[in-house]
């Protein structure tokens, strides 16, 4: 089990206590829903940096085990290793999800609204999936992780 699980957690709380504040005001709630959606943005960005260091650990327990191996391939992996910093996200997702390309697919789009929302500071879109969810999938991935 890892923090993703305590994030979603904190998520769940933090929107419920938003939802009631919501239900409990009558008038205008405009300041509440852009309160939400920078909460989102918020848990979405923070699922995904520490999703990024799981998977980032993940690579690197993988590499140690290829290394090990007695095969011709280990030159490829070694060297791999020795510059597996300058591997970005989306190449260490191909070497744990290369053989999901549906899940690797759907974490490519994950990955573009990271990007948006950090480097543009755009909100997630509507038809983004629930925050809740979405840390849910993020932790069922890690645990079935290769």
């Amino acid at each position: 089990m890892s923090k993703l699980v305590e994030t979603k957690r904190a998520y769940d709380k933090i929107a419920d206590l938003l939802d009631q504040e919501i239900r409990r005001r009558s008038g205008n709630v405009k300041d509440l829903e852009q309160f939400r959606e920078a909460l989102q943005v918020a848990f979405y960005l923070l699922g995904w940096a520490q999703f990024e260091y799981l998977v980032r650990q993940q690579v690197k327990e993988l590499l140690e085990e290829k290394v090990r191996a007695k095969s011709v391939e280990v030159h490829a992996w070694h060297y791999l290793q020795e510059n597996v910093k300058g591997l970005s996200v989306r190449k260490r997702l191909d070497l744990i999800f290369h053989s999901d390309p549906k899940t690797r697919d759907s974490l490519d789009k994950d990955y573009e609204l990271r990007n948006e929302a950090v480097h543009n500071y755009k909100h997630l879109p509507a038809g983004a999936r629930d925050i809740s969810k979405w840390l849910e999938a993020l932790e069922q991935l890690v645990d079935g992780f290769p």
